[in-house]
């Protein structure tokens, strides 16, 4: 779904309760008829069809409402959806148990389980049959990690919707956060025997066997979701389904031909002369190519007469994107980046989450840089409460310069971020404007997170009387790692570790500086 065609689906949205013509309300089996296709992720139907029934109304039933929440659910926007299940309590008494399991969906999707458990506690008080409230308090058991409830939950909404796909791919989806890939697949497989797969099932059962290094599987069920996506109506889940493939799959798949091939001329050889290879040690960091000392940086040529903008990213994948924050080029038609070697790239796309709450931005280079200058996304981990962390960037280029990044370090002081905000974590490394979008590393060369905010010293001083230290945030690597949902192997020896000047040195190429207009 391009983005034109997606606004245009959220201002639809919004404008459904405008409808004023007859006082029929939607009825049961038409509510049940397009929570089907929502649920097999078919949301341009859905969408098609409710706002056509729409038109009978006088005023947006509860069961409309409830409709509409489930749609803003599957464009990952929980507020939103939260709104319009609420609003439904207020409609009808007749679909409490409905709206309550919607808001406890939504509640999960925003984080917040205690609520989730209550909301979806009254569905189950009003309904004790309800599918949607089993399944939302299996989910809210696996996020708090209370597994075996959590399966006692997932069991009783598969056994009450008789199996049903949606029940099946949320148990098997909850294995499958967990790491428990076999067990995730296994529940998908089962119930695959005695039903046809729809377009949702056969991408998760691709996902999981990408993680489990099945590559040429993963690719053929994921190719044949985007197919079937495509096919139902669902053309934004079918574009995200082949970016992916362009980006991250096809590039593997290419990688082990390239290696079949290798490995199969190494025979040829052997059969014709034996020859010994001496051992080769362990690498640990691969060489970068240096800029030889007279090679001056390129210059960032930009419209004096137009207000710019500057922020700090990171090369990955083979270099071809960059990863920073969604506020450091929002709104901007031209975006180019420079390394710390000196060189420079135009941008030619942006992709953004779908959660408005991300504060993330992937940027499409037009011309990649070196692979050598680039990260792997299997070298971005999640952060460690104490580990040792190095913050790189360009803060204040305009005062301290803008053709070589700056380091500074610290160590993770908390695993979330202010007020508890999870996606998030605290270090106290210093950090100043400009260092935004930029990379926070490990003392092993990892990306544990992305900057993005510091505390505000003079709201502190003024509400607590006293200034503190380098307090700062940066997006977790995990945040970081669904949003690219790019799994590669890491490049990286995890068993060394680097002090301060070896980082610098070694990931002054990776690291960027963002201009934007």
């Amino acid at each position: 779904m391009s983005n034109y065609k997606f606004l245009i689906l959220i201002i639809s949205l919004l404008t459904l309760t405008c409808f004023s013509i007859k006082a029929h309300a939607i009825t049961e089996n038409q509510y049940l008829v397009i929570n089907k296709l929502i649920n097999e992720e078919n949301i341009d139907k859905a969408f098609s069809d409710l706002k056509l029934i729409q038109k009978d109304e006088v005023k947006l039933s509860a069961r409309s409402q409830i409709l509409i929440g489930k749609i803003y659910l599957a464009l990952e926007q929980p507020a939103k959806a939260f709104t319009f299940f609420e609003k439904a309590t207020f409609t009808s008494v007749l679909n409490y148990d409905l709206a309550y399991a919607g808001m406890s969906m939504a509640a999960i999707k925003l984080g917040n389980l205690s609520d989730a458990k209550n909301y979806a506690e009254k569905a189950l008080k009003e309904n004790p049959d309800l599918v949607d409230a089993k399944l939302a308090l299996g989910l809210v058991f696996a996020d708090y990690g209370q597994m075996k409830k959590a399966e006692i939950h997932f069991k009783k909404a598969i056994l009450a919707s008789r199996n049903s796909l949606v029940s099946v791919r949320a148990y098997a989806s909850s294995k499958f956060r967990q790491g428990r890939n076999k067990e995730a697949r296994n529940i998908i497989t089962n119930a695959l025997i005695e039903q046809k797969s729809d377009a949702a099932t056969t991408d998760l059962l691709g996902k999981i066997f990408w993680i489990e290094g099945n590559i040429k599987e993963a690719v053929r069920l994921r190719s044949d979701a985007s197919e079937m996506f495509r096919k139902s109506g669902n053309i934004q889940r079918a574009e995200q389904i082949l970016s992916w493939l362009n980006a991250a799959a096809m590039p593997k798949v290419n990688e082990i031909r390239k290696s079949e091939l290798i490995k199969k001329e190494k025979i040829e050889k052997k059969k014709v002369k034996k020859k010994t290879k001496p051992s080769q040690p362990k690498l640990t960091l691969p060489k970068r190519v240096s800029l030889k000392p007279e090679t001056r940086p390129e210059e960032i040529f930009v419209d004096k007469d137009k207000p710019t903008y500057t922020g700090s990213g990171v090369i990955l994948n083979d270099g071809k994107w960059i990863i920073t924050n969604k506020h450091v080029i929002e709104g901007s038609k031209y975006i180019v980046v420079r390394n710390g070697f000196g060189k420079v790239r135009e941008v030619e796309a942006v992709e953004v989450p779908t959660n408005e709450n991300i504060d993330l931005a992937l940027l499409k280079l037009k011309k990649p840089f070196p692979s050598t200058y680039s990260l792997s996304i299997g070298d971005i981990k999640r952060p460690k409460a104490g580990e040792q962390i190095y913050v790189m960037g360009y803060p204040m280029s305009s005062i301290l310069g803008r053709y070589n990044p700056s380091i500074s370090e610290g160590i993770v002081s908390k695993t979330s971020g202010f007020g508890e905000m999870a996606g998030q974590f605290q270090i106290t490394a210093k950090m100043n404007k400009g260092n935004s979008g930029g990379p926070i590393f490990n003392d092993k060369g990892q990306v544990v997170g992305i900057s993005v905010g510091k505390l505000n010293k003079n709201e502190v001083l003024k509400t607590d009387g006293f200034i503190p230290e380098d307090v700062n945030v940066g997006i977790s690597g995990q945040v970081v790692t669904n949003f690219l949902n790019m799994p590669v192997k890491a490049k990286l020896n995890e068993s060394k570790r680097y002090d301060a000047s070896e980082i610098y040195e070694y990931m002054r190429p990776t690291v960027v500086f963002i201009v934007s207009q």
